[in-house]
């Protein structure tokens, strides 16, 4: 499995060779104008098991902890890959950053298609959310201050367990679920009815578009858009092909109709890979926004 650092890499040394440029030398004068990290990591907890013993399938999450007094904002992190593939390893370094801003991270793996179809990657973050909640007080969570970020399919299921948590697609025996308080999505195919030929959406929703189409609505975000809503930040580069960005547009609009606090962050020059490996202007914005709207209690 390659990590996000590797395929970083990778992708730097293959534009480097045909661009004739020099991007280590671009990185290092940027990294001496970050600012240094706020919160040092003070541990990271690997390979917990976080579903039920009746779960169809253990699944694994790492949580990383700040140093830092004091109950900390949670991040539920997502990777991506199709709903099929790649692992959470991909969001340790954007999870890394968090931490330095103070948020204990919840990176988790989940079911994949087409051997477990919609709702059961759903329903893995809903567990995921019951043992945050269980666990609150040995790691000074707060179950009141708990973010969901995601990017590709991940941002996907991000999204929809914002809306969706507490009344929707909830398995059997899951108890009453924390609330989410913001989401950050990036890349995200917030609307499945776009895909009428997609064989990626087809093994995760479990047929075509036009023998499922209340499917294909029901699994998709902007379908969920209500006024209870949270916050949500999107990010996405206007040269993703893989999914387009009216994806990002179209649900932010339908957010700000529905009176629901939404940010859109488009750049002109990324794709869907490109935004993922180079995205930390967007990263570092979307930071910033939960900073105002996922480290405070949400009201109601």
């Amino acid at each position: 499995m390659l990590s996000k650092k590797l395929l970083h890499a990778t992708f730097v040394v293959v534009l480097c060779g045909l661009l004739g440029g020099c991007y280590s030398h671009a990185k290092e004068q940027l990294s001496v104008q970050a600012s240094p990290p706020v919160y040092p990591l003070d541990q990271s907890i690997e390979n917990i098991v976080y579903t039920a013993s009746y779960w169809p399938q253990p699944l694994q999450a790492d949580l990383h902890l700040p140093r830092k007094p004091g109950l900390h904002p949670v991040v539920l992190m997502v990777h991506g890959g199709g709903w099929a593939s790649r692992g959470r390893d991909d969001m340790d370094d954007v999870s890394r950053k968090l931490v330095s801003h103070g948020y204990a991270v919840f990176n988790v793996s989940y079911r994949f298609a087409p051997r477990f179809k919609y709702p059961a990657q759903l329903q893995d973050l809903q567990q995921a959310l019951v043992w945050i909640a269980e666990n609150a007080r040995r790691y000074n969570l707060d179950i009141d201050r708990i973010n969901a970020w995601g990017y590709s399919s991940g941002a996907h299921l991000a999204a929809l367990v914002g809306s969706m948590n507490a009344n929707h697609s909830r398995a059997v025996n899951l108890p009453e679920l924390p609330r989410i308080n913001a989401v950050v999505a990036g890349g995200i195919p917030s609307d499945l009815r776009k895909f009428s030929d997609s064989p990626i959406v087809m093994r995760f929703l479990g047929g075509e578009l036009e023998e499922m189409p209340e499917r294909y609505a029901e699994a998709s975000p902007v379908y969920h858009v209500s006024s209870d809503d949270p916050p949500v930040f999107l990010y996405h580069g206007k040269l993703d092909f893989l999914v387009t960005d009216d994806h990002a547009s179209d649900y932010h609009q339908t957010l700000i109709a529905a009176g629901v606090e939404s940010e859109l962050y488009l750049h002109n020059w990324r794709g869907h890979m490109s935004m993922f490996l180079f995205g930390d202007d967007a990263e570092n914005r979307a930071i910033d926004f939960l900073d105002r709207y996922g480290a405070s209690t949400r009201p109601g």
